[in-house]
């Protein structure tokens, strides 16, 4: 009976069906990212308290419909046994896009209304975050809380305008650069990082980061208005604030080879301003203004390749 016992435990057993028990988590990887993205950054400001007759908001600019690509270098590495530090840096290029730009008068009556292409731009980005873990189950749930620090910088050219309401004068060429934006957001992040194993060869990884703090800078450059009575030179609207948001990852990744991954996922990072203002840096006579809303928004789907030790 012990010796019948002993071959249904073996015949039933996980390699016995083909499963390897599960593995334990990899103590540090090295990969390559992919991240096709669309995005926007969208502002607006109040200038009431200089010219009560004009509307709250005053202005709004948006660049939408951001198309970009970049790819990314990324790591992990635990150290003393419950402690980790992880990070990526990534660069890319946004490759199309939109920029309307309205005015409005008091009582939301707009008298300005303008759309530009976003023909070209830059996208740069990194993290670095340290943390403390929690393995459980010999490695298939390991739970984690990190601090660190995070950069985000946007810049586009957009060209041409069509003039909606006729308040410019008339469109202007799709070969005349009529405004440059570039926004940067330098954050501190605070979050969960887990690893979920399914079975041998299948991970899913979630890096949800809280931003509480942080600040912003967004510069306008209207190229048509450098005039010194003007704007004046480029960059000749800045506006400058706190910033809080939150970035969110979460990516499936299979072992295709042995300690080599291939990882498909969704990224989504938001940012906003808090006690934002808005300055023009060539005219000291006009006074500052605040800033109703400022905020970036990205996201789309990730694929990766990673090498694990």
């Amino acid at each position: 009976m012990r010796i019948r016992a002993l071959i249904l435990a073996l015949a039933f057993s996980p390699a016995a069906l083909g499963q390897d028990a599960l593995p334990g988590a990899p103590r540090g990887d090295l990969g390559v990212r992919y991240w096709p993205s669309t995005g926007e950054t969208k502002r607006s400001h109040n200038a009431q308290s200089v010219a009560p007759g004009l509307g709250n908001p005053t202005s709004v600019l948006v660049y939408e419909n951001l198309d970009a690509n970049a790819l990314e270098l990324f790591g992990r590495q635990d150290f003393a046994e419950d402690w980790f530090l992880k990070g990526f840096l990534g660069y890319g290029r946004v490759n199309r896009g939109s920029f309307d730009d309205e005015d409005f008068l008091a009582g939301q009556v707009k008298f300005s209304d303008t759309t530009s292409s976003v023909t070209q731009g830059r996208l740069g980005y990194g993290t670095l975050d340290a943390g403390r873990q929690w393995v459980m189950r010999e490695g298939a749930v390991v739970l984690g809380a990190f601090a660190g620090y995070g950069q985000w910088t946007e810049s586009v050219d957009a060209y041409g305008a069509t003039d909606h309401l006729g308040f410019i004068g008339g469109d202007v060429g799709r070969d005349v650069k009529v405004i440059s934006n570039k926004v940067i957001w330098r954050v501190l992040r605070v979050g969960f990082a887990g690893r979920f194993a399914f079975g041998r060869r299948t991970r899913l990884s979630l890096d949800l980061a809280a931003i509480p703090y942080g600040r912003v800078r967004n510069e306008d450059s209207h190229h048509l208005r450098t005039d010194p009575s003007d704007l004046g030179p480029a960059p000749n609207i800045i506006g400058e604030g706190k910033a809080l948001g939150l970035q969110a990852d979460a990516e499936l990744s299979h072992e295709i080879f042995r300690r080599t991954e291939l990882g498909v996922g969704w990224r989504y990072w938001y940012l906003e301003a808090r006690d934002a203002r808005r300055s023009l840096p060539n005219r000291p006579d006009v006074p500052e203004l605040p800033l109703v809303e400022l905020y970036s928004v990205r996201t789309g789907l990730t694929v990766s390749l990673r090498r694990t030790w």
